[in-house]
C-alpha cells in the first residue's frame, strides 16, 4: 500500500504554527515553549499535537512589549530605593 505524501498540514485560518510564530516574535522555538510553560507570551491553541498561535495574539503581544502599560512605568519610578547593607567592622586582634 503506498504511503500518503508528507505534506505539512496547514494551520487553522488566522493562526500560524509555533516555528512561524517564533520567527514573527524574533524568538527561538525553545524560548516560545518556555514562555508557554511560564504563562508568558501569546496564548496558543492546541491542534492535535501542534500549537497554533493566533496572529492577532502575536501582534497584540508585540504591541504590548513595545508600549508597556503606563501604570507599570510609573511603578518603576516610584519604587523606593533598596536599603544599603553595611558590613560590621572587624575587631583587630592583639598579637
Amino acid at each position: 500500500m503506498p504511503r500518503p505524501a508528507k505534506v505539512p498540514t496547514p494551520p487553522p485560518p488566522g493562526h500560524v504554527w509555533a516555528p512561524e510564530a517564533a520567527r514573527r516574535l524574533g524568538l527561538t522555538v525553545k524560548t516560545l515553549w518556555n514562555y508557554r510553560a511560564l504563562g508568558k507570551g501569546p496564548k496558543p491553541k492546541v491542534r492535535g499535537r501542534k500549537l497554533a498561535y493566533p496572529i492577532d495574539e502575536i501582534e497584540a503581544w508585540l504591541e504590548a512589549q513595545d508600549n508597556p502599560a503606563p501604570d507599570r512605568e510609573q511603578e518603576r519610578e516610584t519604587r523606593p530605593p533598596e536599603p544599603r547593607l553595611t558590613k560590621p567592622a572587624r575587631a583587630k586582634s592583639a598579637a
